[in-house]
């Protein structure tokens, strides 16, 4: 990808559209270029968003887009540029897959959109469907994280990693769509800590990623007046299941974050910085990583320290004081390394319950390789 943003956008080939799916309400969801494409068949929906491109409060718009973003010299051309030059790409964006950039909504991420999820869930007369992009590898953080730069300084556009498009076939009030995208972060949070998705800059359990969009969507026609998106309703029950199950569809399909591959001793260390090669036995080789590997993965080993871990949470959440949490923790790792043939388990107190964990790895690996 050489030249500028204008020069590639120009010179793209984006074929025609293709459907991908049909929605309860008549909304088509299709795919053209880098963009998925939501386009409604009247004039009566209304989006409420955080989206970089027409977003805040939208009413009659003719689709809702979300756009891959592009990468090489041509993405270099975008950054450190203004929210205009941000804005102009977007619009170009829209022309190019023949979209009206005064009529739409438009979203972007780092994430293919052949990786989208679409999910339905419907009750009575009310429907929901969420299509989601997710991945939170790159750019995974806590509520609260330390920030990478303040806009009072410099100016810093980035894609969304998780990206939602929330559609709800029923009339809400400008309040309820509000409070609808309250419940749908909520269930994206969910979907998160169900897979203890790391932080990338914290020791923390990811809330999200640092440029989440989303944009919710109602029918002001639609005769189903509904107020009242929170967890009480209805309405809050069908958005909370959808944007959990697609989220984690989503995840999965980009990078392959699911419970199984969550069902490792290293990837759940790895969120306090521990290093595959800080559990290594020490005559270290081919045999030694296999070992581990194979070590990370039993399901006895995942759970004893998957248990030591939440105790080092809830020491630092100030749950469970320091002693007391180290004095279970040990519990359970010399635990599991009994059951797993170390002899004679060494433990360091002073160390505290992650470096500790590590070492119970490094042992039990190193028994499975034939030492200890």
């Amino acid at each position: 990808m050489t030249g500028t943003w204008r020069d590639f956008i120009r010179d793209e080939e984006v074929g025609g559209r293709a459907l991908v799916a049909s929605l309860p309400g008549g909304e088509a969801v299709e795919r053209q270029g880098r963009s998925l494409i939501v386009t409604f068949p009247d004039d009566r929906r209304v989006v409420l968003s955080s989206a970089h491109f027409n977003g805040g409060l939208f009413e009659g718009p003719a689709a809702v887009f979300n756009t891959t973003g592009i990468t090489g010299e041509a993405g270099d051309s975008l950054m450190g540029k203004g929210p205009g030059e941000h804005l102009a790409y977007s619009e170009e964006c829209a022309r190019k897959v023949g979209l009206d950039p005064r009529k739409v909504v438009g979203l972007g991420t780092a994430v293919t959109m052949d990786k989208a999820a679409i999910v339905t869930k419907s009750s009575g007369r009310t429907s929901v469907s969420a299509i989601v992009t997710a991945g939170v590898e790159g750019n995974g953080g806590r509520a609260g994280d330390p920030a990478s730069y303040d806009q009072l300084e410099k100016f810093q556009a980035r894609d969304g990693t998780i990206v939602i498009i929330l559609l709800i076939g029923a009339d809400l009030p400008a309040h309820s769509l509000a409070r609808a995208i309250v419940t749908a972060t909520e269930a994206k949070t969910c979907a998160l800590q169900q897979l203890m998705a790391s932080s990338v800059y914290s020791t923390g359990i990811a809330t999200g990623s640092g440029t989440d969009q989303i944009a919710v969507v109602c029918d002001s026609g639609s005769g189903v007046k509904l107020t009242d998106a929170g967890k009480h309703s209805l309405l809050g029950e069908l958005i909370g299941k959808c944007v959990t199950e697609a989220v984690l569809r989503a995840l999965d399909n980009w990078a392959g974050l699911n419970p199984a591959s969550q069902r490792d001793a290293l990837r759940r260390l790895a969120r306090y910085k521990v290093r595959e090669e800080d559990c290594l036995p020490s005559n270290g080789g081919e045999a030694s990583l296999a070992a581990l590997r194979k070590a990370s993965r039993d399901g006895d080993v995942v759970a004893a320290i998957a248990a030591a871990i939440h105790i080092q949470d809830e020491v630092g959440w100030g749950l469970l004081a320091e002693e007391d949490g180290w004095r279970a923790a040990e519990r359970i790792l010399l635990g599991v390394m009994h059951e797993k043939g170390v002899r004679a388990p060494l433990l360091k107190a002073g160390d505290g319950i992650i470096p500790n964990a590590a070492r119970a790895l490094k042992q039990i690996a190193a028994k499975e390789q034939g030492g200890y």
